[in-house]
């Protein structure tokens, strides 16, 4: 039996913006979606100091911060996915669950899953999701 948890992690870079800095309107709608589901957060390979880079980009993208739950970064050394797997375990601790993890890197998702079997792997592309493992409850990614 699948236990419910409300909540959900989006990768900045690929997921919210490109890799121009330009905004994706499906990331940003997306989590704007997950915002009336349950708790959000944004985690990062990026380093602490591009924290305004993040926050600079939700602002021009209407994304009221206030509402996130977290914008987790990379603190000290090691890789994108070492980061990602500390926020993850660190989500776990908080929140007791994960629900959803969008992402671009594959191997990021398939580390979300061997750390926190959210409910949903979900894959982005360009202007594109699609489920690599479960169902997502945000419509536009739903696999039909």
């Amino acid at each position: 039996m699948e236990i419910e948890c409300d909540v959900f992690v989006f990768d900045f870079d690929g997921v919210i913006v490109r890799s121009d800095g330009s905004i994706r309107p499906l990331g940003v709608r997306l989590l704007r979606e997950a915002f009336g589901h349950g708790v959000v957060y944004i985690y990062s390979g990026r380093p602490r100091e591009d924290l305004y880079v993040i926050t600079n980009a939700l602002d021009e993208a209407g994304i009221p911060r206030r509402r996130l739950a977290g914008i987790l970064l990379r603190r000290g050394s090691g890789g994108e996915l070492n980061a990602k797997r500390r926020h993850l375990d660190l989500i776990v601790h908080r929140e007791g669950c994960i629900g959803e993890v969008h992402d671009d890197n594959e191997a990021a998702l398939w580390l979300a899953w061997e750390t926190a079997s959210p409910r949903a792997l979900v894959l982005h592309g360009d202007e594109w999701c699609k489920p690599i493992r479960g169902t997502s409850v945000l419509k536009p990614c739903r696999d039909v």
